[in-house]
C-alpha cells in the first residue's frame, strides 16, 4: 500500500510540475507586418493573442516589429531583424520566485519592465551575444549588431 500511495505522489508532482512547465509566460499583443515563433524545431506564424512559452524563440523580418506582454506586465517591444529568446520566466508572488532571463542574439528591444522589476530586479538578466546585463531601470532600448 505504501509503495501505491508512493507512486500516486510521485505521479502527481511530475504532473504538476510537467503543467506548469507548459504555462505560458506571455502573450503577444501586437504585430507587424510579420514575424515567426520558434518552438522546438517546429516554426509557427506569430499572431495577436499567441501565447509564449519559455524557450520561444521570437523571430522577426527586415520590417517586423513583435510587441510581447508577460504575466508580470514587462512589456517587451522587438523591432526588425531580430531574434529574441525567452530563456527563463517564473512569476510567483505568493512564493516569492521570481526569474526573468532573455536573450537578445541581434535586432533591437525596447523594455519596459513590469512587476519583477519592482520586486525583484536582481532576478531579471539580459544577455546578447557579447553582454549579460543585469537590468535595474523601468525604461530601456537594447540595440544589438
Amino acid at each position: 500500500m505504501n509503495r501505491l500511495v508512493a507512486c500516486v505522489v510521485a505521479i502527481m508532482v511530475f504532473s504538476a510540475a510537467e503543467a506548469r512547465a507548459e504555462q505560458h509566460v506571455a502573450v503577444i499583443k501586437n504585430l507587424s507586418p510579420k514575424a515567426d515563433i520558434k518552438r522546438n524545431s517546429a516554426i509557427v506564424p506569430a499572431s495577436s493573442g499567441f501565447q509564449l512559452l519559455n524557450a520561444d524563440i521570437i523571430q522577426t523580418g527586415p520590417n517586423g516589429y513583435v510587441g510581447i506582454i508577460f504575466i508580470d506586465g514587462t512589456a517587451i517591444t522587438i523591432g526588425p531583424d531580430s531574434e529574441f529568446r525567452i530563456d527563463s520566466y517564473v512569476f510567483e508572488p505568493n512564493t516569492e520566485t521570481y526569474d526573468f532571463a532573455i536573450y537578445l542574439k541581434k535586432g533591437s528591444a525596447l523594455f519596459n519592465t513590469g512587476k519583477i522589476g519592482k520586486l525583484s530586479p536582481e532576478s531579471v538578466n539580459l544577455s546578447t551575444p557579447r553582454a549579460t546585463v543585469g537590468i535595474r531601470g523601468t525604461r530601456f532600448i537594447v540595440d544589438v549588431h
